[in-house]
Parts: C-alpha cells; sequence; structure tokens
C-alpha cells in the first residue's frame, strides 16, 4: 500500500489553490471597479508562480479555471474579461517566446498583444454596446469615437 501523496496530487491541488485566490481576487476587483485592470495584473502572477515552479499544462488549467470562474460568477465584471483576453494566457506564453531569437520573439510578443487587445475591443464594444436589435459593430464605434471620426477610426483600425 502506498504511503504519502503523490506529486501530481500536489501540484493539481496547488493548482486548485492558485485558482480560488485568482478568483477571489478578481471578486475584489468586481466589488472594487476602479482596481480592475490592476487586479486582473495581479491575478497573472498565480500563473506566474505556476510557471516556475510546476510548468507543463498546470500554468494553463489555472488560466483557464480562473478565467472560466471569473466569467460565469461576474460577467460584468472588467476584470475577468481583461484576465480571460490577456493577462491570463500571456505570462505563459511569454516564457515559450523567451526561447526563440529577439527579433522573432519581439515579434510574435506584438501580434499577440495587438490580437488580444483587438479582441478585447470588440468583446467590450459587443458586451456594453452592441447586441441590440439594428446595432452593428460600426454603429458602436460611431457612439464611442463620435459621428464623422468614426469611418476613419475603422480605416485605420
Amino acid at each position: 500500500m502506498k504511503r504519502g501523496v503523490s506529486q501530481k496530487t500536489k501540484a493539481l491541488t496547488l493548482c486548485a489553490v492558485l485558482s480560488a485566490m485568482g478568483v477571489a481576487l478578481l471578486a475584489v476587483g468586481a466589488l472594487i471597479e476602479t482596481l480592475d485592470l490592476s487586479v486582473a495584473a495581479l491575478a497573472s502572477f498565480f500563473c506566474i508562480f505556476a510557471v516556475i515552479e510546476l510548468g507543463g499544462i498546470y500554468p494553463w488549467m489555472i488560466f483557464a479555471v480562473t478565467g472560466t470562474l471569473s466569467v460565469i460568477l461576474m460577467p460584468y465584471s472588467a476584470g475577468g474579461w481583461f484576465y480571460l483576453l490577456f493577462f491570463g494566457f500571456y505570462p505563459i506564453l511569454k516564457e515559450k517566446l523567451e526561447r526563440l531569437r529577439k527579433p522573432i520573439s519581439y515579434l510574435f510578443k506584438i501580434l499577440i498583444f495587438n490580437a488580444a487587445v483587438f479582441l478585447g475591443t470588440l468583446v467590450t464594444l459587443l458586451l456594453f454596446y452592441g447586441g441590440g436589435e439594428g446595432k452593428t459593430l460600426f454603429d458602436a464605434f460611431v457612439f464611442f469615437f463620435g459621428g464623422e471620426d468614426a469611418g476613419v477610426y475603422l480605416a485605420l483600425g
């Protein structure tokens, strides 16, 4: 009969605790609305810790559980969406990208950041403005950027 706890069980337990702490931190950000971005960035430190200590698939599990639970439990909190769309996965990818050569690493980092910002803007516009009948993404840009300049922003974006 085996004695003690296996390494996989310890790692999974640590992932569960880190995920719970991340969701609790994002809940604090939902209560105090001015802390949305700060709390999302702080919650990403749990993924960084998992990358350093555990490696493998465990940081991805923390990201998936924390992001999913924060969006399900607090759907109108921007902190959970910021965590899910950028702050959660970027530290994990950054560790992988650092292994590449510098120019390629910088290129991928810039592309990932810009894609995350675009996706975050799109989700924000659709969640908080779009979705109604007759409203399009262009209407959301007109609402946020003003009347005549919206076409210019769309062309430049």
